[in-house]
């Protein structure tokens, strides 16, 4: 039965978010621009770009995803027949069935890997704030959404994507009243947070990836 608040299995809140934020970066591309800006210094460049510790929580995104990939192969292996848990808010359930690996597998797979990494940044081709000339670089600025033959990977963020997607595991195999889930959160918004601030992306970029994340979840999770 389909929930009438619903379309494709996704409520009509989180479209309305999706949609919102696109007019909204559309209708004032000066946003992004200024929020970049904050973090811009004319002599320094994009401060924290390069510091140890943004280089440091930048690669940790591979080595967290893939930790968590073989933690979730490991427990479905060892727990193939696993008892269900009781309670989905509670804080400690089983290890994963192999419909949730299953959906968490083909959502990594459709939204960070196809649909952001080689659909998106691919063909849209919107430059990195880093890149253009009001930073110090020689590309110009492309609003969020808007086709660009510049050959840059800035829309959407691919780390933004992934890192969100750990939300939904956490999400999906605990609950959002979990401290895993306020762990995941807290994570994928200090990613998306030093890719603005190192100049690698927009605002708009983040917020794409984790909209777009949560829809592929919405969609997937209704099949």
């Amino acid at each position: 039965m389909i929930a009438k608040d619903q379309l494709l299995g996704v409520p009509y809140w989180l479209w309305i978010a999706f949609f919102a934020c696109a007019d909204l970066m559309l209708a004032f591309p000066e946003l992004d621009l200024a929020i970049s800006r904050m973090f811009f210094d004319p002599q320094a460049g994009f401060v924290i770009n390069g510091l140890w510790w943004e280089r440091l929580l930048y690669h940790s995104l591979d080595v967290v995803l893939i930790t968590v990939l073989v933690v979730l192969l490991i427990a479905w292996w060892r727990g193939r027949q696993p008892p269900r848990c009781p309670d989905r808010r509670a804080d400690h359930c089983g290890p994963p069935t192999g419909r949730q690996l299953l959906l968490l597998l083909a959502l990594l797979a459709l939204v960070p890997g196809l649909l952001v990494n080689q659909g998106l940044k691919e063909h849209l081709g919107r430059a990195r704030p880093v890149d253009l000339s009001i930073f110090g670089g020689t590309k110009s600025f492309t609003p969020a959404f808007v086709p660009s033959t510049q050959d840059g990977g800035s829309f959407s963020s691919g780390h933004a994507a992934a890192a969100f997607f750990l939300v939904v595991v956490a999400a999906e195999l605990r609950s959002v009243r979990s401290i895993w889930f306020v762990l995941a959160l807290s994570y994928a918004l200090s990613i998306g947070l030093i890719r603005i601030a190192s100049g690698g992306h927009f605002l708009s970029d983040v917020l794409a990836s984790a909209l777009l994340v949560w829809i592929g979840y919405r969609v997937l999770l209704r099949h």
